[in-house]
């Protein structure tokens, strides 16, 4: 059998399975290629949004801690207890000049933050989740020198 007969063959055959002449699978692996691309696409939106909410946490922590290092920082060593509006403010702009909102405690000689972050979705606002919201927490201590 020559090179030439045996591609005439082989189109024959495509040409009657297209005629319906031969039944086969016909598109199955359509259906296979449709489905791993929806997979990866799935995997792609986890992996975009999942590490854009970790820098957003990342960045939620970071701030907390400096807010409360903020707030510390009008505190006057040499009077006996914490001013507390002036720990607030100092929190509260230091929060709005970055562009987030939080709020600020204090416990015993230490001021708590918790900020909150909306970031929000590249992937996932394809299936109808638009945004994320992430909570840090941060916390300084007041230490008087030695």
């Amino acid at each position: 059998m020559t090179t030439v007969t045996r591609w005439r063959a082989r189109w024959v055959r495509l040409r009657n399975r297209e005629m319906g002449g031969e039944s086969g699978e016909g598109g199955g692996i359509a259906f296979l290629m449709l489905g791993a691309a929806v997979a990866l696409l799935m995997v792609l939106g986890l992996v975009l949004d999942g590490s854009a909410k970790a820098h957003a946490l990342d960045r939620a922590n970071q701030l907390a801690y400096e807010a409360a290092r903020a707030g510390l920082q009008t505190v006057n060593p040499s009077a006996s207890r914490v001013d507390a509006v002036a720990v607030d403010a100092a929190v509260e702009n230091y929060l709005a000049a970055h562009g987030v909102s939080g709020t600020a405690a204090i416990a015993d000689q230490q001021v708590i933050v918790e900020v909150t972050i909306t970031e929000p979705t590249k992937m996932l606002s394809m299936v109808g989740v638009d945004s994320m919201t992430v909570t840090g927490h941060g916390t300084a201590n007041l230490v008087y020198g030695q």
